[in-house]
C-alpha cells in the first residue's frame, strides 16, 4: 500500500486532473492525502488577521486539506473518500483508491506549522502500514528541502521508516512505475 500526497500548490495546474484521473485509472490503490493550497492559504491569512492559537489555525487547515480532497474526488469521480482509518485500508483492500478527509486530529500529532499535509502523510503511511509515500510537488526539486518539506517531516519520516519519494507534478507520465 502507498501513500499519495498531491500537493495543495496542484490546486489551478492542469496536472491535478491528470494526476487524479492516472491513479483512478490505473488500477493500483492508494490513499491520497490532499493538500491544503489556497485553503490553507487563507488559514494562514485568518490566523494573522484574528490571532487564533495554533491548535485552532492546525483545525482549520484539516478543514483546508478536507476541501481540497473534497474537490479532487469532484473532479474525479472513481475516486472514493474516507477519514477513518479502517475505512482507507478497506477501499484500498478492495481495490480503490480513496482520498483521505482528516476531519479527527490524532492527539500525538503536534498541533502547529510545523507539521502540514507533508509530515500528516508520512503519519498516516505509519498507520496504515504503508510501504511508501509519494509526495507530488510543482516546486523544482532542486529547491532545498527546507523549502519542500515542513520541519517536522524529517521526524516523522524517522519514526516511520518507509520509502518516501519526491516528484514534480509533470512526472504524471511515470505513474504508476513510480510507486511499483
Amino acid at each position: 500500500m502507498w501513500v499519495v500526497k498531491i500537493g495543495g500548490s496542484l490546486y489551478d495546474a492542469p496536472q491535478l486532473k491528470m494526476w487524479l484521473n492516472k491513479i483512478a485509472a490505473s488500477g493500483v490503490p492508494v490513499i491520497i492525502v490532499p493538500g491544503g493550497g489556497p485553503f490553507a492559504d487563507q488559514v494562514r491569512v485568518a490566523q494573522q488577521r484574528w490571532g487564533v492559537d495554533d491548535g485552532t489555525a492546525h483545525q482549520m487547515a484539516l478543514c483546508a486539506m478536507n476541501q481540497f480532497g473534497l474537490l479532487m474526488t469532484g473532479i474525479e469521480p472513481q475516486l472514493s473518500r474516507a477519514s477513518k482509518i479502517p475505512e482507507l485500508i478497506k477501499q484500498v483492500e478492495s481495490g480503490r483508491s480513496v482520498v483521505w478527509l482528516p476531519v479527527e486530529e490524532d492527539p500525538d500529532v503536534e498541533q502547529s506549522w510545523r507539521v502540514t499535509s507533508d509530515s500528516l502523510a508520512l503519519w498516516l503511511a505509519k498507520q496504515v502500514d504503508a510501504e511508501g509515500v509519494l509526495l507530488v510537488k510543482s516546486v523544482t526539486l532542486t529547491t532545498s528541502s527546507s523549502e519542500l518539506l515542513d520541519a517536522a517531516f524529517e521526524e516523522y519520516r524517522q519514526g516511520w521508516g518507509g520509502e518516501v519519494k519526491l516528484v514534480q507534478r509533470d512526472a504524471i507520465h511515470e505513474w504508476p512505475s513510480l510507486i511499483i
